[in-house]
């Protein structure tokens, strides 16, 4: 099937919390509104999930739920069979993107699609495989383990959930514009068919910012100063 290629999607830029002497960072937010295609309320528990969009944050990663429908729906974008769709980014120094991917039903072991980052001059792959980086959205009969996400928003008590995949890119990403994400289904079937329920790229705000003192330092600077100050006037 060929590329779906989408409207430019809008982003939200916000703040990451830093702390004195470590880099700051900022992270953009995809909203995946013009690319949804699959209503999230109706899957199995879907009643556990937001349902009408919004803003959830998982191990500190703050992600947008799409919508779509007359009655706004919490929506993903949900491969089926084997297609790809093509999500503008046009975001420039992004060293990394977090995810919110899981699967419809799912067989541990089986590589049931693949995520590619399109660069200005180089593209990096990141394969999605059962029980390694992807399982089923559900707590039931289908692959419930995978053990390499980085955090997991659960809901109705751990019976529904959205796992977070952090893919670190190249550091040659950097210094180029991160120009598209394309999200891709192998048409597995109910040995996995991966969904995208929100996307987060991750920009560096100063890679090596100003050291600043501690306040214990600061202090004694404070005082020494103080001091030859009194002795210079004596």
């Amino acid at each position: 099937m060929p590329r779906r290629a989408g409207k430019i999607a809008s982003i939200t830029v916000a703040a990451v919390a830093s702390f004195a002497g470590q880099a700051c960072a900022d992270t953009v937010e995809i909203n995946l509104s013009s690319f949804v295609n699959a209503d999230l309320t109706t899957y199995s528990g879907g009643s556990n999930y937001p349902q009408n969009g919004g803003s959830i944050t998982v191990d500190g990663i703050p992600f947008q739920l799409a919508t779509n429908g007359p009655q706004d729906d919490t929506a993903v974008l949900q491969t089926s069979g084997v297609d790809d769709y093509s999500i503008p980014v046009g975001v420039a120094g992004v060293t990394s993107v977090d995810l919110l991917v899981n699967s419809a039903y799912g067989s541990c072991g089986t590589d049931v699609g693949e995520i590619d980052f399109v660069g200005a001059s180089q593209t990096y792959s990141y394969d999605l495989t059962e029980g390694l980086n992807i399982r089923d959205h559900f707590d039931g009969d289908f692959c419930n383990t995978a053990a390499n996400t980085s955090g997991t928003a659960s809901f109705g008590g751990g019976a529904d959930r959205l796992d977070m995949d952090s893919i670190v890119l190249p550091a040659s990403f950097s210094n180029q514009t991160l120009e598209s994400i394309v999200f891709k289904g192998f048409g597995q079937g109910e040995l996995g068919e991966p969904f995208l329920a929100a996307a987060t790229v991750v920009i560096p705000d100063d890679p090596d910012p100003p050291a600043v003192p501690e306040p214990s330092t600061l202090l004694f600077l404070v005082v020494a100063g103080t001091i030859v100050v009194l002795r210079s006037r004596s």
